[in-house]
């Protein structure tokens, strides 16, 4: 006979066949609504059902949320997402729930920081506390007394904080191809390609690769027939686009052969479905342009308050609050050479100020580097997490000539900043720069050893997941010297199993 009931499956060793019977259970009623189990009726005997903590927000605020795995072939109960850093659990009140009656329940606790070695007898009504710092076993006989089954109860703490941004000194890689005598170089990302444009005043070099944190790159070298500023270059899917020293707006395939497209522009922005977007220089002022130029466009006057040069990167990203994609720049100098922390966004049609610059935390930044990443934020009354698309900005010269090294973050699209915490700030053996790249790269991460031990929860079984890695190339230090390296970052929770 088999009872039908509703769990969730659970990431088990990698080394575990997948064809093993598994069983978990949530918090949540209406995780449990249509339970399934395959076990026999032996075994379902000394089944537990749920297990879970009982609220105490001196200990942790939504404590009664945290989700616990009952594994019952290894005989195990655990918290796939650990507790934050620092967590006491030293004095928890618990609360199981069994599939059938059984005979009793014991726990076993040895080792413990505080309770001495005991053994407490589980009922309903229980409240006395339990410390999970030493061994816990839940011991469960039958109602019949003839199976007796052990469970090894876990509660997990993370010993390092998950919702860190780790720029991890062993993971610097100095950029080979990258000669002694270069003056700038700057790298972008053509569909699936990276390249990197490397000019030391009379030869260029173009360095291409598929993978950002590639060890060798493919070199070209070769004479442009023109002055580049190198860090114009920009990239559509399919063509490179840079200026020369006169405003000339040249582009090419793969970065061998440049053609001039016909037009001078006083600087180049960025790219935007297939176009390139840039400043004109007339008579009368600077005018928005863009090649290749859309049916029925037309140049329109620069805004007040508009960057003409010297702002981040602009990003392309899609949100909820506009049909078209946007792309957003932030910071720069306008017409009055006048130093920015505006944020401004472009549809498709026009251009428009995105946040409040009088409420902003947002300092006035030159160069600064901006990219789209991740934070995580709690899910309302659950101690369980979500991650959330934030924007980043890291580096770039502020009014008084120094070097940024506060990363300010936005999870509204630009409309709103914040300074990021100690967890996220730019570590001080993190030379401060201005004029950097940053990627966001997906890399498949493979449990493997012991990681694939180490328990985590999922809806369905897997030993592989994608974490995506930041990238930081070059740029400018404090004596405006290149810096030849790149840097690879990472928020620490992706890099941990999936856990829902």
């Amino acid at each position: 006979m088999t009872k039908k009931t509703l769990l969730y499956l659970m990431l088990t060793m990698a080394t575990m066949s997948s064809s093993l019977p598994l069983l978990t259970s949530c918090n949540d009623k209406k995780d449990t609504e249509e339970e399934v189990f395959s076990y026999s009726a032996s075994t379902q005997a000394t089944l537990i059902r749920a297990f879970g903590l009982q609220a105490d927000s001196e200990v942790l605020t939504n404590l009664d949320s945290v989700h616990f795995t009952v594994d019952y072939d290894r005989g195990l109960i655990y918290n796939a997402d650990s507790l934050p850093v620092g967590t006491n659990i030293t004095g928890l009140k618990v609360i199981v729930e069994f599939l059938n009656t059984v005979s009793s329940a014991k726990f076993t606790i040895t080792g413990a920081t505080e309770q001495v070695d005991t053994t407490i007898q589980y009922t309903t009504s229980m409240t006395q506390k339990l410390d999970f710092t030493g061994r816990t076993v839940l011991t469960v006989t039958s109602a019949d007394e003839t199976q007796v089954k052990d469970y090894e109860v876990k509660v997990l703490v993370h010993k390092q904080n998950p919702d860190s941004l780790i720029w991890d000194k062993s993971w610097r890689r100095s950029l080979t191809g990258i000669r002694g005598s270069a003056t700038a170089f700057k790298a972008v990302k053509q569909g699936d390609l990276y390249r990197m444009m490397v000019y030391n005043g009379r030869e260029c070099d173009i360095l291409t690769a598929t993978e950002p944190n590639q060890e060798t790159w493919d070199k070209q070298r070769f004479t442009l027939p023109f002055t580049p500023q190198v860090m114009s270059l920009t990239a559509t899917d399919d063509a490179l686009y840079v200026l020369a020293d006169d405003g000339t707006l040249f582009t090419s395939p793969d970065g061998l052969e440049w053609i001039s497209c016909g037009v001078k522009w006083h600087s180049l922005l960025g790219a935007y479905n297939g176009r390139v977007l840039g400043i004109l220089s007339g008579a009368d002022g600077y005018y928005h342009d863009e090649f290749p130029q859309s049916d029925g466009y037309t140049v329109t006057a620069v805004e007040p308050g508009f960057p003409l040069s010297h702002s981040s990167g602009m990003i392309e990203t899609d949100n909820e609050w506009t049909v078209s994609q946007q792309s957003i720049l932030v910071g720069g100098i306008d017409s009055n050479g006048d130093l920015l922390n505006n944020v401004w966004g472009y549809d498709g049609t026009r251009w428009g100020k995105i946040n409040n610059a009088h409420s902003s935390a947002l300092p006035a930044l030159a160069d600064a580097t901006l990219f789209s990443y991740y934070t995580y934020k709690t899910l309302p009354g659950t101690r369980r997490y979500a991650p959330q698309e934030t924007w980043y900005l890291m580096g770039g010269k502020l009014a008084d000539g120094t070097l940024n090294k506060t990363i300010y973050l936005s999870n509204t699209q630009g409309v709103t900043w914040f300074k990021a915490d100690s967890i996220i700030a730019q570590p001080s053996y993190m030379t401060k720069f201005y004029g950097a790249q940053a990627f966001v790269n997906y890399e498949i991460l493979t449990a493997t050893g012991g990681a694939s031990n180490m328990p985590r929860r999922v809806q369905s079984i897997t030993t592989t997941w994608e974490c995506p890695y930041i990238y930081l190339f070059g740029g400018f230090d404090e004596d405006g010297a290149l810096i030849r390296y790149m840097w690879r970052g990472v928020y620490n929770r992706l890099t941990n199993y999936p856990v829902y």
